[in-house]
């Protein structure tokens, strides 16, 4: 029997698994995102777009992944039918209407998901803190963005290269029942490799933090 290997949704499940199947990226930083909402019942439609760099695309050449096509494109990859809507909707549930898309943007690794998320009532800012912060608050490689000013006071994949971290942020739109939820990974750590590290460490009795806590690339 496998067990899905995002740490953050099956901790105690892997701690006793012997077969572990990998994440999507696309699937990981929109259920990161979107988990808290989710497990509090609160979602009533999400529309979520996931900004992706190159290697998302794996290791074969196609044109698509070939530099002077990439270089300088934005490319919708996938509007609908992505396989890793219903990756999200078996992590997370079926409890609400799910619209996903992946575009694929100028930059080799990082993935940004932008989630609109309209909720059964409207929210009330601090109450979304309080729920993020309840959620997440134990959590090893989840980082709350909460700033009001400067160019990173939303979540940005650049900022992630070569970490195991996953940043999230919202904002409440104060018109509406919208929340916009920002979440933001490195696709080939937290969104691959990473979690494959952070699962075999749990299946294996590790402190589930070794070899995982290298800063970023960021500035480099």
């Amino acid at each position: 029997k496998f067990v899905y290997g995002l740490p953050e949704r099956h901790r105690d499940a892997l701690r006793d698994a012997r077969y572990v199947s990998g994440v999507g990226c696309n699937a990981t930083v929109t259920n990161l995102g979107l988990a808290p909402l989710a497990d509090a019942g609160l979602l009533e439609s999400v529309v979520t777009e996931v900004k992706v760099g190159s290697s998302e695309g794996g290791g074969r050449p196609s044109q698509s992944s070939h530099h002077p096509e990439r270089s300088g494109s934005i490319r919708s990859f996938k509007p609908t039918g992505h396989r890793h809507q219903a990756e999200i909707q078996q992590a997370l549930g079926d409890d609400f209407a799910l619209h996903f898309s992946v575009t694929a943007v100028e930059m080799v690794r990082g993935a940004l998901a932008t989630s609109h998320c309209f909720l059964k009532e409207k929210p009330a800012e601090r109450d979304l803190w309080k729920l993020y912060r309840a959620a997440y608050k134990n959590e090893p490689f989840i980082r709350l963005v909460k700033s009001r000013t400067g160019i990173h006071r939303y979540p940005d994949p650049k900022l992630l290269a070569g970490t195991n971290f996953c940043d999230i942020g919202f904002e409440v739109d104060p018109h509406s029942n919208r929340v916009v939820v920002i979440s933001a990974i490195d696709n080939l750590m937290k969104g691959a490799a990473g979690s494959a590290v952070q699962a075999m460490n749990l299946m294996c009795g590790f402190d589930e933090r070794a070899g995982l806590e290298f800063p970023g690339l960021h500035p480099v």
